[in-house]
């Protein structure tokens, strides 16, 4: 692969993280040895960006990761990579680090990017997912200390819109899933050493391919019980499950757009819920278990969440409506079949919910 310069920005960067290589602070899990003149901190091999990029020029500036002035609670790190055949402009890799933060009004906003159903898990020993244009892994907990409401510290690798595929080419979308999960965790590596946490993260595992829509017939998202309401029906919809995890995401679509229109999404991983549970207490009126006893979630026609108690881990269930062509009644009428069809999967309190008028 041919490198082009790199900016000042990333040159008088690379000192630093030259050294921490050298003295075996950072613990790599690749192949190849990182560039030798450092973009992304020391974290990005040859073979990841040739596979990514293509093997063109590139040039590279960074702003080397570091906690605020408001300390554990806020980071900040970025990474570019573009590349170009001389006047050409090509692609570009960006890579961040920040934290998800809680959520925005009545929505949490990386919700929808971050756990989309087109993204796989990376593996049982990371808190992350892929695809072939994103990849993020979580930073440990004791590294970044995730608020009450505030999701944890991660590392985001993004070349582009999650809900549009690179390529048509299923052999080079399965290299650049693998390359960006890759990098995900190289650059997870490096951003820890930065931040003087102690430690590193596993290799990702090998990625589960992402799934593809298929017509929403029947039972929704394969969860038996739970229908789309007829007047969304007959729409052209499709369905699209993404793999079971930690995090499970069903998305719907209608027409020709590949941005979802209805998600309903199951969330397990503790590093998560947080935020999600403050959606629970702000979307709007409460959600309350069968018998009315207690609130258990809030609701509004946009978006409703519940957390449940399942064999002592808290989950959270949401169901989210994007737009109300035909109406805002979605997670009205699909919001209680889905709670009651999860509880019984995983052994939750409550099973039953009451929609507030």
């Amino acid at each position: 692969m041919s490198r082009g310069r790199l900016s000042a920005m990333a040159v008088a960067g690379s000192v630093v993280a030259g050294a921490l290589v050298g003295a075996g602070t950072v613990a790599w899990q690749a192949e190849l040895p990182p560039f030798a003149d450092g973009p992304c901190w020391e974290a990005v091999t040859e073979r990841d960006v040739d596979e990514l990029l293509g093997g063109w020029d590139t040039e590279a500036e960074a702003v080397r990761p570091e906690r605020t002035p408001e300390g554990q609670r806020s980071l900040d790190g970025r990474c570019r990579i573009q590349s170009h055949d001389g006047d050409r402009p090509g692609r570009q890799i960006d890579i961040r680090v920040h934290r998800l933060d809680g959520p925005r009004g009545d929505t949490v906003v990386w919700s929808d990017e971050f756990l989309s159903s087109r993204l796989t898990p990376l593996g049982d020993d990371l808190v992350g997912m892929a695809s072939d244009t994103r990849a993020w892994v979580a930073l440990p907990s004791d590294c970044v200390r995730p608020g009450r409401f505030d999701g944890p510290g991660i590392v985001d690798v993004s070349m582009g819109d999650d809900e549009i595929g690179n390529t048509e080419d299923p052999e080079k979308r399965a290299r650049h899933h693998k390359a960006l999960a890759r990098t995900a965790v190289h650059a997870a590596n490096a951003a820890m050493a930065e931040l003087g946490c102690s430690g590193s993260l596993p290799s990702p595992g090998e990625p589960v391919e992402a799934p593809d829509f298929q017509e929403a017939r029947g039972d929704l998202c394969g969860i038996e019980g739970v229908r789309l309401p007829k007047e969304h029906a007959g729409s052209g919809a499709r369905m699209r499950t993404g793999a079971e995890g930690s995090v499970r995401t069903c998305d719907i679509v209608s027409g020709y757009t590949e941005h979802p229109q209805f998600r309903l999404q199951t969330v397990r991983e503790a590093d998560l819920t947080g935020p999600l549970i403050a959606a629970t207490l702000y979307a709007g009126p409460g959600i309350r278990n069968g018998d009315g006893s207690k609130a258990v979630g809030a609701y509004s026609p946009t978006l409703a969440a519940v957390h449940a108690e399942c064999d002592g881990e808290t989950v959270v269930l949401l169901a989210r409506q994007r737009e109300g062509t035909h109406g805002y009644t979605f997670i009205r009428q699909v919001l209680p079949a889905y709670v009651a069809a999860e509880a019984e999967r995983l052994g939750c309190e409550p099973g039953e919910i009451t929609i507030p008028d």
